[in-house]
């Protein structure tokens, strides 16, 4: 049996339908089939087009062929909708065991906020609280820089500054000679 495509296939509406015609001529005996396919088959192969159009033909005339592959089809899906539920489960398990760890954090987190906050007011309890004014009364205190000097030191320091310091009376008190 050659079939042939009889029409280019094309989209039915503003459905997602494909509209195929298939036709065979053998030896004065002339069969034509039209199907609707679902989906966008317009650049399937002429091959393609055939096949499907023959197994919705099979289909309609032997219905159980359809019920087995619906069948098989059928128990693949169950299998991989319980590899799903197995990975879901999974996961799940995953996020909850996340979501408590998650808690710990947080929680061992304020614990370590609340205890660096009472360390915090412990070191402010101990340290000494310095006003303003105690600052200003400490600066303005002048603080010797030299040991002091015995007073019979100073009356020597005195003297010689007296005696360098005034260079004209060694001339007499005049600088005009």
């Amino acid at each position: 049996m050659n079939y042939e495509v009889a029409i280019n296939p094309y989209l039915k509406g503003g459905e997602n339908v494909t509209v195929v015609a298939i036709k065979m001529e053998n030896k004065g005996r002339y069969s034509y089939e039209q199907c609707e396919l679902p989906g966008d088959h317009t650049q399937d192969s002429e091959d393609a087009l055939i096949q499907a159009v023959l197994e919705l033909v099979r289909t309609e005339l032997d219905p159980t062929s359809a019920i087995v592959k619906n069948q098989e089809q059928l128990a693949k899906t169950t299998e991989a909708l319980e590899r799903a539920n197995q990975l879901m489960d999974g996961m799940q398990k995953v996020n909850l065991q996340n979501a408590q760890d998650i808690e710990d954090i947080l929680a061992r987190l304020e614990e370590l906020e609340a205890q660096g906050k009472s360390d915090q007011e412990e070191t402010d309890e101990d340290t000494p609280q310095v006003t303003d004014t105690e600052n200003q009364a400490e600066e303005a205190q002048p603080t010797p820089a030299v040991e002091d000097k015995k007073e019979s030191e100073k009356e020597d320091d005195i003297s010689e500054t007296t005696n360098q310091e005034s260079p004209s009376e060694d001339n007499g008190g005049s600088s005009n000679e």
